[in-house]
């Protein structure tokens, strides 16, 4: 007689990759185990843990999740679970990854969290993509990285606070080296702005989409390149804060915001003609599901071939870099789903079978967007 979990665990090998130890989580109990703790526990340096779709539950009581070792969490992206997502609710900090981490990676989730900051990152090499990060009731920064972190990047993410959170800051980078936040989608913050930026060397902030926003990015530092950025329909402060140093800001677009603050070298001061976004609308924490926004330009929208000239930041068609989140080489996707196929659920029957005897498989996933 052979067990049915190791047909199970052979398919999962193969889906997920021949050469990586993958440790899966399942709240139904299909996996190596049902929450996320005893798996981070469990995993070795350079581990992927897999976290199947459903509502996982990260308490006060249990406490933050701490990564000191090298894994690469991945979700089946940021639709709800009922769609084939995977969703953390986070009623505390959520991630703290240290500086034994570096080189993890976190893609996939959907994040409904009460924590601050939420996602703390002291490691480097570290890539954090293909997320929904709300931050519902806590008042404090969404993601934080922090001094010594380096070579860090964060793109492909919709980061935001919803209606009536009062103090709203989003992400910072604070002496931090070679990081880069790209092609994001920065909604509701204010305060210290949607990115914060102080000291650090070489930080990039290119090709996001600041929309609804208080203050877009908030500087204290001459050693940023802010670059191929859209702000729309912010109100209540400057978009472009500068509160000291002199960084590189050019190539951006303004529209419709009450104030742009320091708009930088060749920028765009018009409508930059979404296919479905205008300046009557506002981004909130329920648009991805319910307004079914389009952030691609239309074609008679200044932003196209608008951002810098330079060959580095050209398009993937290899066309000068169009503003905006689906700009340069890494385009935003639509649903977070991992472009590598992701086992959602899984039946098998009967549960045990002999050599000879019939068994049947039934199982649903997603491949890519």
């Amino acid at each position: 007689m052979r067990k049915i979990n190791l047909i199970l665990l052979l398919i999962l090998s193969l889906v997920i990759g021949l050469n990586a130890t993958t440790i899966v989580v399942d709240l139904a109990g299909g996996g190596d185990y049902t929450n996320l703790y005893d798996a981070v526990d469990a995993a070795d340096d350079g581990d992927s843990i897999l976290v199947m779709s459903g509502t996982h539950i990260v308490s006060v009581e249990s406490g933050v999740i701490t990564i000191d070792k090298e894994l690469h969490l991945l979700g089946s992206g940021y639709d709800k679970p009922e769609d084939g997502g995977t969703e953390i609710i986070a009623n505390t900090n959520l991630f703290n990854f240290t500086a034994a981490a570096d080189g993890s990676t976190m893609r996939g989730f959907r994040i409904d969290g009460a924590g601050a900051p939420l996602i703390n990152v002291a490691a480097s090499d570290m890539i954090i993509e293909d997320n929904f990060v709300d931050n519902g009731t806590s008042q404090g920064w969404i993601i934080s990285f922090l001094a010594g972190a380096s070579a860090d990047t964060l793109r492909n993410n919709i980061i935001g606070f919803p209606a009536g959170v009062t103090y709203r800051p989003g992400v910072s980078a604070t002496g931090t080296v070679d990081v880069t936040i790209n092609n994001n989608i920065f909604y509701n913050c204010s305060w210290q702005g949607a990115v914060f930026l102080s000291g650090g060397t070489n930080t990039m902030v290119a090709n996001n989409l600041f929309l609804s926003n208080a203050i877009g990015v908030y500087t204290q530092t001459s050693a940023a390149t802010i670059i191929n950025n859209i702000f729309m329909n912010g109100s209540g402060g400057s978009q472009m804060q500068i509160q000291s140093g002199s960084p590189a800001i050019s190539y951006n677009c303004f529209f419709n915001n009450s104030a742009n603050g320091t708009p930088g070298i060749s920028p765009i001061l018009d409508d930059p003609d979404f296919v479905n976004f205008d300046n009557n609308d506002t981004y909130a924490t329920d648009s991805y599901d319910d307004d079914n926004y389009d952030f691609h330009l239309e074609s008679s929208s200044p932003a196209i071939n608008g951002g810098n000239p330079l060959f580095d930041y050209f398009d993937l068609d290899g066309s000068r870099n169009d503003a905006g989140a689906y700009g340069w080489k890494y385009p935003i996707g639509t649903t977070g789903a991992p472009t590598i196929p992701v086992v959602n659920s899984i039946s098998v029957t009967p549960s045990t079978v002999s050599p000879s005897g019939t068994i049947t498989i039934n199982a649903t996933g997603r491949i890519g967007e």
